[in-house]
């Protein structure tokens, strides 16, 4: 299987691509593409059901952990000092949502 590191990068730009584009909610549709990428641990045929069930729900959630600290790291970086100083000076229009990290839990 995907590393969680590598599943979860790709289920932060997923994401941010889907609420960015289509303004679905960041929460929801995260949790929806971990468990859909969590969906590769059922192509081991040799593992007993059980098994591979309780690996498939350890995997999408660890996946969903990694997804939503990228995101919040990424919110974190984009909020630094030096963009804060950048948007009082230029005076961004309020409730700008281009950004491509945004806070998924509102």
């Amino acid at each position: 299987m995907m590393t969680p590191g590598m599943a979860g990068a790709a289920t932060t730009v997923f994401t941010g691509t889907l609420v960015q584009t289509f303004g679905l909610r960041g929460d929801l549709t995260a949790l929806a593409i971990s468990f859909f990428l969590g969906l590769l641990v059922w192509a081991e045929k040799g593992v007993p059901f059980l098994q591979r069930f309780m690996f498939y729900l350890v995997n999408s959630v660890t996946i969903f952990a990694v997804s939503t600290g990228l995101n919040e790291a990424g919110v974190a970086a984009t909020k630094s000092p030096e963009r804060v100083q950048h948007e009082q000076r230029w005076a961004a229009p309020e409730g700008d949502t281009d950004q491509f990290f945004q806070s998924w839990f509102r």
